[in-house]
């Protein structure tokens, strides 16, 4: 559940946090600080902690408190400027990837007020790298291709699209398909580089099935994941998640590579792995010990919806991995 942090330092300001929070509180995890000597303390505490922050007062003062924390427009938080009558709802940072906008549209559909967009493609109507991404859930792998791209379709400048991966809906006539100077690569890899000007954009859609030995090294285990995903040109960043069987559960090398690139890990029973579908390399060894003949390819399957193998089973130091894909489209 979205996590959303209320900041109003003024009588009338309490007032507007109360009814903003009654009307949220069924969709979001609310706190209301009302604390304007300790404002600062609390952002610092919490600013990497919530997914948005209102400040009913002065943009001003919202600027300056946040000012200090930001860091970029991947990572930072929405944060939000109403005044304390509810007249006006103003995304001020995250407008895109963050969902400042987003969450701004509903907080004025709720309470009845304006919204006000500054981010230039909205207010021109115009396709938004960022808001692409999000919806597709692709990582932007150089941010920067925000504003790069965003400035070229804003001076009317085609903007070049590549993908391998099949398409649906209309491509935004801000694209073309034809060759460009600069350009849009959606793939597994982060290094393909058709256009003279490229920037990647990977789907975050490929299950790693991952077995080990037991108490298999960090360093051991990292080194070998990592070489197996750059000789197959798939990007970490392409990892939607680790499955395994149960009994890794708390594997320590596994867990240590699911913190480190913040992927999900998740386990299945071995009635679970026997039951998925496919044809997979048999190992009557894994199988007297595990009761399953094969860990990785069948965890991938199962944690890809059954999706298309792109990996089978791959060994080296006391792993094996394979790769599953799920179905995928370049959704406008």
């Amino acid at each position: 559940m979205e996590k959303v942090g209320i900041l109003a330092f003024t009588d009338r300001g309490k007032l507007m946090a109360s009814k903003v929070a009654g009307r949220l509180s069924a969709e979001c995890e609310l706190e209301i600080f009302d604390h304007k000597g300790k404002a600062k303390d609390y952002l610092k505490e919490n600013f990497d902690q919530k997914d948005t922050f209102i400040f009913i007062c002065a943009a001003g003062i919202a600027v300056r408190m946040i000012a200090p924390l930001i860091k970029s427009k991947d990572v930072d938080p929405a944060v939000i400027v109403m005044d304390e009558f509810g007249q006006y709802v103003i995304p001020i940072l995250s407008g895109h990837l963050g969902g400042a906008n987003e969450a701004g549209e509903r907080i004025a559909s709720v309470i009845g007020a304006t919204l006000v967009l500054t981010t230039a493609t909205d207010i021109n109507e115009k396709f938004a790298v960022d808001v692409w991404s999000k919806y597709a859930d692709c990582k932007i792998i150089d941010v920067s291709c925000i504003k790069t791209v965003s400035a070229a379709i804003l001076r009317g400048e085609k903007v070049g699209f590549e993908s391998g991966f099949p398409f649906e809906g209309k491509v935004p006539e801000e694209l073309t398909l034809d060759a460009a100077n600069l350009g849009i690569c959606v793939s597994l890899s982060d290094k393909l580089k058709p256009f003279p000007q490229t920037f990647n954009m990977v789907p975050k859609i490929v299950t790693m099935g991952i077995g080990c030995r037991k108490n298999t090294s960090v360093e051991q285990f990292e080194k070998f994941v990592l070489g197996v995903l750059e000789e197959n040109k798939v990007s970490i960043h392409a990892i939607e998640k680790i499955a395994s069987i149960d009994i890794k559960k708390y594997e320590k090398c596994i867990l240590a590579f699911s913190d480190k690139y913040q992927i999900p890990f998740i386990t299945y029973s071995a009635e679970e792995l026997n039951a998925a579908k496919g044809d997979f390399e048999v190992s009557d060894f894994v199988k007297s010990i595990t009761g399953v003949d094969n860990i990785c390819e069948r965890s991938a399957s199962l944690g890809s919806g059954n999706g298309r193998r792109i990996l089978s089973k791959t060994s080296g130091g006391g792993v094996t991995c394979a790769l599953a894909m799920k179905d995928w489209k370049c959704k406008f």
